[in-house]
């Protein structure tokens, strides 16, 4: 006996198949970068301008971020780019020409006037 007509379920569930594989990818991909699960607040780790930086504890309110930052700090963006997007702060850096060059501190925001200091993993 002749099928006539596409073959749909096998059409759907190769689908399927694809789908969850790609969707599975995604999440080890932004786990593997971003240090949390998608939706997931910031962890100990944070992943900004190609570098890691790592939390030792505590937090500082602007005034002492500041006071202690040696030099202007600015909004670098939101963090994680799923899930809380916390306020992510960055000493502002200057970049050579040609050159890109990050900041060895980050400042992610916790609540109102609370920051977490990040350090950059590994030294400058």
């Amino acid at each position: 006996m002749r099928r006539s007509g596409p073959r749909w379920r096998e059409l759907i569930g190769g689908a399927v198949i694809v789908v969850v594989l790609a969707a599975g990818g995604l999440v080890v991909w932004y786990r593997a970068t971003y240090n949390v699960l998608p939706g997931q607040g910031a962890s100990g780790r944070v992943h900004w301008c190609g570098r890691n930086y790592e939390w030792s504890g505590g937090t500082s309110s602007w005034a002492r971020l500041t006071a202690q930052a040696g030099g202007t700090v600015r909004l670098a963006g939101r963090y994680p780019p799923l899930g809380s997007r916390a306020a992510l702060y960055a000493t502002a850096v200057r970049r050579p020409a040609g050159g890109a060059s990050c900041t060895t501190g980050v400042y992610l925001q916790t609540g109102p006037d609370r920051y977490r200091v990040y350090s950059l993993e590994g030294g400058p």
